[in-house]
């Protein structure tokens, strides 16, 4: 026996089998006992003949079934006699003709989608999933998942792959047209003239903040034999006339000045859309910003400090991370129950997946289960059927012992009353 290889359950059942295999020969010896008993004794009473016939039917019986029985898994007594030790010897046909029929009959499309359709598998997942301790079961299994995946990864491979991407979507996104069309929509209309007051009253309070800077820088620039009323005199000239230039565009609105200034920030706006020189002038900027230190550093650091994120979130037991992932499938699984259509269209979905494996793989599964049997060695795969279904094979044995025995006193019985009949009819019964 190859028992190094079996499980513990299959140990047990081979103990009930043996067990029964010794009731059904116990039987048949004590039947053999009885026939060789009466057969020494057959003139001692008249039911000793009955006894003698119901014991060698019995035995005959017993034997027959023991040899039926033995024929599936082995050659009886070693004799190599035709059609015996059929499962060793037509393993490999077996394991195809099962395998063949699983996928038929357990694999079928209507076997499976008609229990998945009776299951309503959507709304019993949403009733599992919105208690709270299978919810957080779940979200626990999503974080400890997502961990495992970050730990196996290759960091080097991840961070180039991150930099590569981030510098290709640097290189690829054009920033000019979109600040042209926020700065559009940010001064269209009555907001550009509020822009543009807001931009002087700017101007006004910084010039007014600015006085005594602006007077030293006037006496720095002056030569300096330059006499100090006459910087005074130009101090007082630049800030009156910026002053007035400043409030006369502040209250007119069709101040040429104030009109050139609008007109120069449309320009601008509608150069950073369409302007060449300004698209190409982006890309040197950008060029020379993915070289920069600073960012490569960034990008490099980026997936590190996602992946140290990810474990610390995944092993806190009060992580915002998990919360969130339970607080989500709560809220999918109510939503599922308050909602037909969304369940119906689950259910749908969950039948069309069955078909779409069952289809492409249903095959690969009975390929697995006859493979698995090929596999097997002829004298292991025969003994570990026999210990799946030899415990109940070993009551044809003794159903086969009782059953003769009946026979056989059946048959006796009728001979002795065909004999009794043909004394009488002998004597004159007509």
């Amino acid at each position: 026996m190859f028992l190094e290889n079996f499980t513990e359950l299959e140990l047990e059942k081979q103990a009930e089998l043996r067990k029964m295999k010794r009731l059904a020969s116990g039987l048949f010896l004590l039947v053999t006992i009885i026939y060789i008993v009466a057969s020494v004794f057959s003139n001692l009473h008249a039911v000793v003949p009955y006894i003698q016939a119901t014991s060698e039917a019995a035995m005959v019986g017993a034997l027959a079934d023991w040899f039926a029985v033995t024929a599936l898994f082995r050659y009886p007594m070693g004799l190599k006699i035709p059609h015996t030790a059929i499962i060793p010897n037509r393993k490999n046909s077996i394991a195809d003709q099962f395998g063949v029929f699983v996928q038929q009959n357990f694999l079928s499309d209507e076997v499976i989608t008609g229990k998945i359709r009776s299951m309503d598998l959507s709304r019993r997942v949403a009733e599992w999933i919105i208690e709270p301790k299978n919810s957080s079961a779940v979200a626990e299994q999503i974080t400890d998942g997502i961990a495992g995946v970050v730990k196996v990864m290759n960091d080097k491979d991840i961070q180039a792959m991150i930099e590569r991407k981030l510098e290709n979507k640097i290189r690829e996104t054009s920033f000019s047209p979109l600040i042209g069309d926020v700065l559009t929509f940010l001064t269209s209309g009555k907001r550009q003239q509020a822009a543009f007051d807001a931009g002087v009253n700017i101007a006004l309070g910084v010039l007014e903040d600015s006085d005594d800077q602006l007077r030293e820088k006037i006496q720095q620039e002056t030569p300096w034999w330059f006499p100090n009323s006459l910087d005074k005199a130009v101090y007082r000239k630049i800030m009156k006339s910026t002053s007035k230039a400043l409030y006369e565009m502040q209250v007119d609105i069709f101040h040429p000045m104030r009109v050139r200034l609008v007109q120069m920030s449309n320009e601008f706006m509608e150069d950073l859309k369409y302007s060449d020189d300004i698209k190409e002038k982006e890309i040197s900027i950008k060029e020379d910003l993915l070289q920069q230190v600073a960012v490569r550093d960034f990008t490099r650091s980026l997936w590190t400090d996602i992946k140290q994120a990810l474990l610390e979130q995944s092993e806190s037991p009060d992580a915002e991370l998990k919360k969130a992932i339970q607080d989500a499938v709560e809220k999918f699984g109510r939503s599922i129950l308050a909602d037909d259509r969304l369940a119906e269209k689950i259910n749908g979905w969950a039948e069309d997946s069955s078909r779409y494996l069952l289809d492409n793989y249903g095959h690969e599964v009975a390929n697995l289960i006859s493979q698995t049997i090929e596999s097997w060695d002829p004298q292991s795969t025969s003994e570990r059927i026999e210990i799946q279904i030899g415990k109940d094979l070993q009551f044809i044995r003794i159903n086969g012992t009782v059953v003769g025995g009946l026979a056989g006193l059946g048959i006796h019985s009728m001979s002795e009353l065909v004999a009794h009949f043909q004394v009488l009819c002998a004597d004159g019964c007509f």
